[in-house]
């Protein structure tokens, strides 16, 4: 399924500026002579959008409730439903769509349970390309509030009704061949957005090629349009520094380094993958800027962050002859600049340090704040020290070379910021997750808001003697899973775990009466309909129990005076700190979290 959504009301545009016949051309020759088939919850748009979207690809539009209507003798949709019920609807349903894939080829606006019935959907498999409009909850109820004609609705909850039919029909959903976010919008941009989303979706899968859930990201393949830079400053006083998120950093990097420290010289510690994708043209930019550099390349992987490879980088380092006023660039995900950072603490008593992250996960949350560190067999991170970078060079276009499953890790610490303390944040990810996969200017959005989130909370207590510890949310969890599958990335990585973590520590917040288990279901969907992991037993091959768990977590950095400190909510947007967690309240939750299928 490709997702394409943009913010601001300017959709990603696969084949640049094509002229609106070409566009349609070119989307009805991908289609092959079959139907585009409509599908999503009520209020989502299918039919308002729907009609102009034919207009534009210059097909019939069809709607498969309206044919329905027409086949009972005028009889309005809620009296079918209350004087055959619902299964003498559903049957109809299915021949009438059925009937409608065999004519001419059409847009086909469906109903929203239509794509649920397994009959349907493998008729539109053979006959027809799914276009799913993905709505949020709050869009989709003030919709649906404006016609009150929707006999599934008629209760005195419609709100709770609406959720639980997300809730079975979004996993469903999730196999139409292509996705669209409906937002709140002039139709004539989500037309737009539909036809940009059609295009990429032409151009990236001829015949019968396509791509599901959020499976591919950066789809276009036109050169992309500018993005505007964003500066985030952490203020920590003389060690204030900028955290500059924006595209084509790595290529200006020299000016940058040569601008906070001119006439230094430049240690660039590295993994071998990065090296391969990435050095080059660091070192291009800071030979540029004539900086004398040296590049330590270390192995990928959690098993870099040891005694050994620290050792090694330290008397690297060392024998580059380094000094202190010369910098140590960490470029790569957060292990490199974990390691880099304590590399760069310890030699000679603390040298210039610089971060250029190379994941989402370290944009937003490794390569801020200052946490440098190492692990242990005793657990992660247990060694280290903070210690503040000079400068951060977050470069969203580095992230084009990431696998789709360590961009989708590093989204779960976005997630994290909006359910701190950003309910509006955590609104706007529900909205506009797909433009966060697929657009630049998107993802410096997010990561700016992220880092903004993160540089208030280390201004207020940069070494985590209270509030800092917010941003802990779902890692005690997290950490604890790490620790049990050995920090193997096969079974899973740092932003699973806490993909895991947040869900868990939402639930966790519910069964303590804390929060409503509405909103840990929230969390739950949208992490889900990302492709991250939310139960323990996502992870494959998952055998320990609950006191393994607990016996996990109470080597957490957290744990003072033997006992364990969580980050809990009150609702989305409102994490708090609590220590001294009931233990047996926690193992009964553990133990059903482990058996939860």
């Amino acid at each position: 399924m490709s997702k394409v959504q943009a913010i601001g009301g300017h959709a990603a545009r696969p084949g640049g500026q094509t002229p609106p016949a070409d566009s349609a051309r070119a989307i009805r020759g991908a289609l092959l002579g079959r139907s585009l088939v409509l599908v999503g919850m009520m209020g989502s748009g299918k039919t308002s959008i729907g009609q102009r979207l034919a207009q534009r690809l210059g097909l019939p539009f069809k709607d498969a409730d309206a044919e329905i209507v027409a086949a009972a003798a005028g009889m309005s949709i809620p009296d079918i439903f209350a004087k055959y019920g619902e299964a003498h609807f559903r049957d109809c349903e299915r021949r009438v769509i059925a009937r409608l894939l065999a004519g001419e080829p059409c847009v086909l606006a469906t109903g929203g349970g239509a794509f649920m019935d397994e009959t349907t959907r493998n008729r539109v498999k053979e006959r027809g390309v799914s276009l799913w409009f993905d709505a949020a909850h709050d869009v989709l109820l003030r919709r649906v509030r404006r016609k009150g004609d929707r006999p599934l609705l008629q209760t005195s909850d419609p709100a709770a009704v609406l959720r639980r039919l997300m809730d079975e029909r979004y996993p469903v959903y999730r196999q139409a061949d292509i996705a669209v976010l409906s937002r709140d919008v002039a139709h004539e941009v989500m037309v737009e957005e539909t036809i940009a989303a059609l295009l990429a979706w032409a151009h990236g899968a001829p015949e019968s090629a396509t791509t599901r859930g959020f499976d591919r990201f950066m789809t276009s393949r036109t050169p992309p349009a500018p993005v505007e830079p964003q500066t985030v400053e952490v203020g920590l006083g003389g060690r204030a520094y900028d955290i500059i998120i924006g595209a084509g950093l790595l290529e200006q990097a020299g000016e940058h380094l040569a601008r906070i420290a001119p006439g230094a010289a430049c240690a660039v510690v590295t993994d071998a993958n990065v090296a391969r994708l990435q050095l080059p043209v660091l070192r291009q930019s800071l030979e540029k800027s004539g900086i004398r550099t040296v590049s330590i390349v270390v192995e990928p992987g959690e098993a870099s962050k040891s005694f050994p490879v620290f050792q090694r980088v330290c008397e690297e380092i060392l024998e580059a002859r380094i000094e202190r006023r010369d910098v140590v660039l960490a470029l790569g995900g957060g292990v490199v600049g974990d390691l880099a950072g304590f590399a760069a603490a310890s030699v000679r008593r603390g040298s210039r340090f610089v971060q250029v992250p190379t994941t989402l996960l370290a944009q937003v949350d490794s390569s801020v704040g200052g946490k440098t560190g190492i692990n242990t067999p005793q657990g992660k991170n247990l060694v280290g020290a903070f210690y503040q970078p000079a400068l951060v060079l977050a470069d969203v276009d580095a992230l084009a070379t990431l696998p789709l499953r360590e961009f989708r890790a590093g989204y779960a610490e976005v997630v994290k910021y909006g359910l701190i303390d950003d309910a509006f944040f955590f609104e706007w990810l529900e909205n506009n997750a797909s433009a966060v996969f697929a657009d630049r200017a998107a993802r410096v959005e997010a990561i700016s808001v992220s880092c903004r989130s993160k540089a208030k909370i280390v201004a207020r207590d940069e070494t985590e003697q209270g509030d800092r510890a917010l941003l802990n949310l779902g890692h005690t969890f997290g950490h604890a899973l790490e620790r049990l599958v050995h920090y193997d990335g096969e079974r899973l990585v740092h932003g699973e775990g806490v993909a895991i973590g947040l869900v868990c520590a939402f639930r966790f917040s519910a069964r303590l009466g804390l929060c409503s288990q509405q909103d840990a279901e929230r969390v739950g969907r949208h992490l889900t309909r990302v492709g991250l992991p939310t139960r323990i037993r996502d992870i494959s091959g998952w055998r320990d129990d609950a006191d393994a768990m607990l016996d996990a977590m109470f080597q957490d950095k957290k744990v003072e005076k033997g006992a364990l400190t969580f980050i809990l909510a009150r609702g989305i947007g409102r994490s708090f700190v609590e220590k001294g967690i009931d233990v047996d309240q926690l193992r009964s939750f553990l133990k059903d979290e482990i058996a939860r299928e």
